[in-house]
């Protein structure tokens, strides 16, 4: 079996390409699965298939921002990516241990190397996953 490769799911569907044979199939993909192994129908090539289920595509970026806790406390944290409903950024294991980053915190962000590139500061934690920390902004959590 190869590398992963990232499919875009439509409608619970996907246009399954074999990396090997080119051959194409759509296939459906249930509401709750997030990776599957899906044979090629003419060469039998085994693809391991990571889905995209997003409306929108996040946007890489990489640099060190400012998060301000609700209690007041600012923390350095690292960047990964962008888009306009949200972001996602690494933050190291002391920090994400005193600080106490939970689902549904306001924390605030402030990016010094480019103070556009966050316009609305005001994000509420979506997600919490080790070091991983996703974001949704404010104004689309209604």
């Amino acid at each position: 079996m190869g590398k992963s490769v990232i499919f875009k799911v439509i409608n619970n569907r996907i246009l399954f390409r074999c990396s090997a044979c080119k051959a194409k199939r759509n296939v459906t993909i249930p509401a709750d699965v997030r990776q599957k192994s899906i044979r090629c129908h003419k060469c039998a090539e085994l693809t391991r298939c990571n889905f995209n289920r997003r409306v929108e595509p996040r946007e890489g970026q990489s640099g060190i921002v400012i998060l301000e806790t609700s209690a007041g406390r600012e923390i350095d944290v690292m960047l990964h990516d962008v888009s306009s409903q949200g972001l996602g950024f690494n933050i190291n294991v002391g920090s994400a241990r005193t600080y106490r980053i939970g689902v549904g915190n306001q924390v605030r962000l402030r990016c010094t190397w480019n103070p556009r590139l966050i316009s609305n500061g005001t994000f509420i934690v979506q997600n919490v996953n080790g070091q991983r920390v996703g974001l949704k902004s404010k104004q689309f959590s209604g």
